[in-house]
Protein backbone atom coordinates (compact mmCIF):
# COMPACT_ATOMS: atom_id res chain seq x y z
CA UNK A 1 0.00 0.00 0.00
CA UNK A 2 2.60 2.44 0.99
CA UNK A 3 4.63 1.88 -2.17
CA UNK A 4 1.70 2.89 -3.95
CA UNK A 5 1.49 5.93 -2.30
CA UNK A 6 4.23 6.79 -3.41
CA UNK A 7 3.91 6.30 -6.75
CA UNK A 8 0.82 7.94 -7.04
CA UNK A 9 2.21 10.45 -5.13
CA UNK A 10 5.42 10.49 -8.69
CA UNK A 11 2.60 10.59 -11.07
CA UNK A 12 0.59 13.48 -9.03
CA UNK A 13 3.76 15.41 -9.11
CA UNK A 14 4.82 14.30 -12.66
CA UNK A 15 1.66 15.36 -13.67
CA UNK A 16 1.80 19.25 -12.57
CA UNK A 17 5.04 19.83 -13.65
CA UNK A 18 4.07 18.33 -17.32
CA UNK A 19 0.76 20.90 -16.83
CA UNK A 20 2.80 23.90 -16.06
CA UNK A 21 5.59 23.31 -19.21
CA UNK A 22 2.50 22.67 -21.42
CA UNK A 23 1.07 26.10 -20.08
CA UNK A 24 4.86 27.28 -20.62
CA UNK A 25 5.63 26.27 -24.13
CA UNK A 26 2.04 27.31 -24.91
CA UNK A 27 2.69 30.99 -23.98
CA UNK A 28 5.67 31.09 -25.72
CA UNK A 29 3.70 29.87 -29.01
CA UNK A 30 1.29 32.54 -28.52
CA UNK A 31 1.19 35.03 -31.44
CA UNK A 32 4.46 37.62 -30.52
CA UNK A 33 4.84 41.52 -31.84
CA UNK A 34 8.64 42.92 -31.72
CA UNK A 35 9.35 45.29 -29.15
CA UNK A 36 9.33 48.28 -31.39
CA UNK A 37 6.66 49.49 -33.50
CA UNK A 38 3.26 51.26 -33.90
CA UNK A 39 2.80 54.88 -34.40
CA UNK A 40 5.13 57.62 -33.81
CA UNK A 41 4.67 58.74 -30.35
CA UNK A 42 6.38 61.40 -27.65
CA UNK A 43 4.79 60.58 -24.73
CA UNK A 44 6.22 60.46 -20.73
CA UNK A 45 3.48 59.08 -18.26
CA UNK A 46 4.01 60.31 -15.07
CA UNK A 47 6.18 58.41 -12.88
CA UNK A 48 7.66 58.15 -9.26
CA UNK A 49 11.19 58.44 -11.10
CA UNK A 50 12.11 54.50 -9.35
CA UNK A 51 11.82 51.09 -10.34
CA UNK A 52 10.05 49.15 -7.81
CA UNK A 53 11.94 45.43 -7.33
CA UNK A 54 10.47 42.63 -6.85
CA UNK A 55 14.01 41.66 -4.90
CA UNK A 56 13.19 44.36 -2.19
CA UNK A 57 13.91 43.10 1.17
CA UNK A 58 10.87 44.54 2.31
CA UNK A 59 8.33 42.22 1.08
CA UNK A 60 11.24 39.49 -1.01
CA UNK A 61 10.20 36.61 1.03
CA UNK A 62 6.40 37.68 1.21
CA UNK A 63 4.42 34.72 -0.15
CA UNK A 64 2.97 35.39 -3.82
CA UNK A 65 -0.66 34.85 -3.19
CA UNK A 66 -1.73 31.18 -2.42
CA UNK A 67 1.19 29.78 -4.26
CA UNK A 68 4.73 28.19 -2.91
CA UNK A 69 6.35 31.02 -5.23
CA UNK A 70 7.60 34.55 -3.10
CA UNK A 71 7.62 37.95 -4.87
CA UNK A 72 11.20 37.65 -4.90
CA UNK A 73 10.97 34.98 -7.46
CA UNK A 74 8.09 35.16 -8.94
CA UNK A 75 6.40 38.29 -8.17
CA UNK A 76 7.09 40.63 -11.40
CA UNK A 77 3.23 40.93 -12.13
CA UNK A 78 2.31 42.31 -8.89
CA UNK A 79 5.20 44.76 -8.86
CA UNK A 80 4.56 45.77 -12.31
CA UNK A 81 0.97 46.21 -11.63
CA UNK A 82 1.79 47.83 -8.03
CA UNK A 83 3.74 50.44 -9.41
CA UNK A 84 1.10 51.29 -12.46
CA UNK A 85 -1.25 51.94 -9.56
CA UNK A 86 0.45 54.25 -7.92
CA UNK A 87 1.56 56.21 -11.12
CA UNK A 88 -2.27 56.27 -11.35
CA UNK A 89 -2.77 57.70 -8.10
CA UNK A 90 -3.69 54.78 -5.35
CA UNK A 91 -0.13 54.43 -3.91
CA UNK A 92 0.54 50.21 -3.30
CA UNK A 93 3.82 49.06 -2.54
CA UNK A 94 3.55 45.07 -4.12
CA UNK A 95 3.62 44.08 -0.34
CA UNK A 96 0.34 45.75 -0.06
CA UNK A 97 -1.27 44.77 -3.42
CA UNK A 98 -0.75 41.45 -2.62
CA UNK A 99 -1.98 41.46 0.63
CA UNK A 100 -5.00 43.62 -0.90
CA UNK A 101 -5.26 40.55 -4.39
CA UNK A 102 -5.15 37.94 -1.11
CA UNK A 103 -8.60 38.70 0.73
CA UNK A 104 -10.03 39.56 -2.64
CA UNK A 105 -9.67 36.48 -4.05
CA UNK A 106 -7.33 38.06 -6.34
CA UNK A 107 -5.15 35.60 -7.40
CA UNK A 108 -5.28 31.63 -8.69
CA UNK A 109 -3.77 28.89 -7.16
CA UNK A 110 -0.31 29.13 -9.01
CA UNK A 111 -0.23 33.29 -8.37
CA UNK A 112 -1.35 34.47 -11.42
CA UNK A 113 -3.59 37.99 -11.05
CA UNK A 114 -7.34 37.56 -11.30
CA UNK A 115 -7.67 41.10 -13.55
CA UNK A 116 -11.07 41.45 -12.27
CA UNK A 117 -10.27 41.97 -8.82
CA UNK A 118 -8.24 45.39 -9.46
CA UNK A 119 -11.27 47.35 -9.00
CA UNK A 120 -11.91 45.27 -5.43
CA UNK A 121 -8.19 46.49 -4.38
CA UNK A 122 -8.04 49.86 -5.08
CA UNK A 123 -11.44 50.77 -3.95
CA UNK A 124 -13.15 50.92 -7.24
CA UNK A 125 -10.74 53.59 -8.60
CA UNK A 126 -8.84 51.98 -11.16
CA UNK A 127 -9.51 48.56 -13.31
CA UNK A 128 -7.66 46.10 -15.93
CA UNK A 129 -8.15 45.66 -19.38
CA UNK A 130 -7.56 42.02 -20.52
CA UNK A 131 -6.30 41.86 -24.25
CA UNK A 132 -6.62 38.37 -25.60
CA UNK A 133 -4.25 39.79 -28.64
CA UNK A 134 -1.09 41.61 -28.19
CA UNK A 135 -1.10 44.79 -30.62
CA UNK A 136 1.06 47.93 -30.79
CA UNK A 137 -2.37 50.02 -31.28
CA UNK A 138 -3.69 48.17 -27.83
CA UNK A 139 -0.05 49.81 -26.08
CA UNK A 140 -0.50 53.22 -28.07
CA UNK A 141 -4.01 53.81 -27.41
CA UNK A 142 -3.75 52.84 -23.55
CA UNK A 143 -0.31 55.32 -23.47
CA UNK A 144 -2.76 58.39 -25.46
CA UNK A 145 -5.04 57.59 -22.67
CA UNK A 146 -2.93 58.10 -19.64
CA UNK A 147 -3.20 54.30 -18.94
CA UNK A 148 -0.94 51.71 -18.54
CA UNK A 149 0.61 48.74 -20.12
CA UNK A 150 2.02 45.45 -18.56
CA UNK A 151 3.79 43.67 -21.31
CA UNK A 152 4.67 39.92 -20.79
CA UNK A 153 8.00 38.74 -22.51
CA UNK A 154 10.62 35.74 -21.39
CA UNK A 155 13.60 35.67 -19.64
CA UNK A 156 16.40 33.93 -21.06
CA UNK A 157 15.67 30.34 -20.12
CA UNK A 158 11.84 30.58 -21.14
CA UNK A 159 10.97 32.40 -17.66
CA UNK A 160 8.16 34.50 -18.17
CA UNK A 161 8.45 37.91 -17.15
CA UNK A 162 6.38 41.53 -16.87
CA UNK A 163 7.16 44.84 -16.45
CA UNK A 164 5.06 48.18 -17.47
CA UNK A 165 5.26 50.50 -19.80
CA UNK A 166 5.39 54.33 -19.04
CA UNK A 167 6.07 56.00 -21.84
CA UNK A 168 7.30 55.83 -25.42
CA UNK A 169 9.77 57.93 -27.62
CA UNK A 170 9.30 57.12 -31.43
CA UNK A 171 8.48 53.58 -32.15
CA UNK A 172 10.65 52.77 -28.69
CA UNK A 173 8.49 52.08 -25.51
CA UNK A 174 9.84 53.11 -21.95
CA UNK A 175 9.68 50.39 -19.43
CA UNK A 176 9.82 50.23 -15.54
CA UNK A 177 11.34 46.36 -15.04
CA UNK A 178 11.11 45.06 -11.02
CA UNK A 179 14.20 43.50 -12.02
CA UNK A 180 16.50 46.27 -13.47
CA UNK A 181 17.19 48.96 -10.65
CA UNK A 182 17.43 51.68 -13.17
CA UNK A 183 16.97 55.20 -12.27
CA UNK A 184 15.73 55.65 -15.32
CA UNK A 185 12.99 54.16 -17.39
CA UNK A 186 14.85 51.82 -20.09
CA UNK A 187 13.82 51.02 -23.53
CA UNK A 188 11.45 47.72 -23.82
CA UNK A 189 13.85 46.45 -26.72
CA UNK A 190 17.30 46.50 -24.59
CA UNK A 191 15.05 43.89 -22.66
CA UNK A 192 13.72 41.95 -25.20
CA UNK A 193 13.02 41.62 -28.93
CA UNK A 194 9.65 40.31 -28.57
CA UNK A 195 6.38 40.70 -26.27
CA UNK A 196 3.76 38.16 -25.73
CA UNK A 197 0.87 39.07 -24.05
CA UNK A 198 -0.63 43.16 -22.87
CA UNK A 199 -2.50 44.30 -20.03
CA UNK A 200 -3.54 47.52 -19.57
CA UNK A 201 -4.26 49.48 -15.40
CA UNK A 202 -6.61 52.57 -16.14
CA UNK A 203 -9.01 54.43 -14.25
CA UNK A 204 -12.64 53.44 -13.62
CA UNK A 205 -14.41 55.52 -15.73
Amino acid sequence: MRRWTVIGLIALLTTATSCVLLRTCWARLAPAIASQGGRELHIRLPDAGKTLLQKDTRWASDQLGPSDCTLGSHGCLVTSVAMACSNLGVKLTPKELNERLKKADGFLPQGWVVWNAIPKVTNDKLTAEYHPVTKHSLMDNALERGAYPVVKYFLIGGIQHWCVIVGKEGQEYLARDPLWDDVKPVKLSELTAKIYAVRVIKRQE
